[in-house]
């Protein structure tokens, strides 16, 4: 079974535009990050979610309908854990 990660449970996520990239505020932390676009988008997604747990694939499927794109589902695997190191989202384990 592949990984999955959902939103850090208690950590409300604070988005903000700033020209063409997006500023993230973890209330739980006190960090605050600097995220693209697309970084955003993901981040969004899964703020929308209530809790759902998610694989890069099932990412790579809803977002953008394409499942079985390998280097499609690494980038987002990348994001994934890099939102994880950040303290944004948590891997939920099997």
């Amino acid at each position: 079974m592949p990984l999955q990660w959902r939103l850090q449970a208690g950590s409300p996520l604070c988005l903000r535009q700033l020209d063409d990239q997006y500023l993230v505020f973890n209330a739980a932390s006190g960090d605050t990050h600097l995220l693209s676009a697309s970084g955003h988008e993901l981040l969004q997604f899964l703020s929308e979610q209530d809790a759902q747990a998610w694989s890069a694939q099932a990412l790579a499927q809803a977002l953008l309908g394409e499942a079985e794109d390998a280097d499609l589902c690494l980038s987002l695997e990348r994001s994934l854990r890099h939102f994880e190191q950040l303290g944004l989202i948590a891997p939920v384990l099997p």
